[in-house]
């Protein structure tokens, strides 16, 4: 699993699942807060689609928080305020990057929600491409 899949699929579990994990994850191992999970409010940094110019489009509510678990350094940050959520993807960071054993097991359940997301973005956007209308000029039609 990357860092990238870890992320997402830590962002998109429930809260109550990623701490289970998180725990199970670095059972018997000692966890330090270096900087505990805060509040912020960070800039949206987006491009337009014609011009490619980047503009920013607002700002959004987010969390980071910073932990060491034996040594390890894990990071996580996520939009929203779930300050705990935060906490176990970052403690999810730090037994990836240590490559615990306890990890391995988190791992499956983690790519499993991940899978699991997938499956239902395709499903919505099978759903949506259902309403798509498609404008035809006359002159396609005639040629």
């Amino acid at each position: 699993m990357d860092k990238l899949t870890l992320s997402r699929a830590a962002a998109f579990a429930d809260a109550g699942k990623l701490r289970a994990l998180a725990e199970e994850a670095v059972s018997g191992k000692t966890v330090l807060l270096l900087k505990a999970p805060e509040k912020t409010m960070i800039l949206l940094n987006v491009r337009e689609p014609v011009r490619q110019s980047r503009f920013y489009l607002g700002e959004a509510l987010a969390v980071h928080c910073m932990v060491e678990v034996d040594g390890v350094r894990g990071a996580a940050a996520q939009l929203g305020d779930d300050l705990q959520k935060v906490q176990a993807a970052a403690i999810l960071d730090a037994a990836h990057t240590g490559r615990f054993p306890g990890f391995v097991s988190a791992e499956a359940a983690l790519l499993e929600l991940d899978a699991a997301r997938k499956a239902e973005e395709l499903q919505w956007a099978s759903r949506v491409r259902e309403t798509q209308v498609r404008f035809q000029a006359l002159e396609d039609r005639v040629s």
